[in-house]
């Protein structure tokens, strides 16, 4: 894992848009296409935008944050939380999405942080089973202008 750099942002939106593409087919919409370059740029140039990488190519990506108001509200500093969180489909199976979030894991631990957040599509079981295998439990749901999200938390260790 690493954080993106601007050379990193077309492959981010490609495996973005291709996770999309893919959730639509499965009857979820959750974001924009194409993804908003703006925002990539943005998440890189503030060095949330992060990659994974499996033998010299770029497998996956996903956003890491200090807080979250528009999902979790107004809290106390005491977790990070994992965004825009996507495998490309030719790397899903191997580990990659749970050793991704034992590393975003760590980092909240070694930051101080208590807790690893992230929401995900509410009327979506694999998804929702996913994060509940890696640890995750359901703290609740909110509806996003986009789509309606539950929240999901675990604890973290340093």
């Amino acid at each position: 894992m690493r954080r993106a750099r601007p050379e990193d942002a077309q492959t981010a939106r490609a495996i973005l848009d291709d996770a999309t593409a893919y959730l639509a087919k499965l009857g979820f919409a959750e974001w924009p296409v194409p993804f908003p370059e703006d925002e990539l740029a943005m998440r890189i140039e503030r060095g949330e935008l992060y990659v994974a990488e499996v033998d010299g190519e770029i497998a996956a990506t996903f956003t890491m944050l200090w807080d979250d108001p528009t999902f979790w509200g107004d809290r106390p500093p005491d977790a990070a939380y994992l965004h825009k969180f996507a495998v490309r489909r030719d790397f899903a199976g191997r580990g990659i999405g749970a050793a991704l979030v034992e590393w975003a894991a760590a980092q909240a631990a070694a930051a101080g942080r208590g807790f690893l957040r992230l929401d995900c599509q509410r009327d979506d079981p694999g998804i929702r089973a996913y994060y509940e295998r890696l640890g995750f439990e359901y703290r609740g749901d909110v509806d996003h202008p986009r789509f309606a999200a539950a929240l999901y938390e675990r604890p973290v260790h340093a």
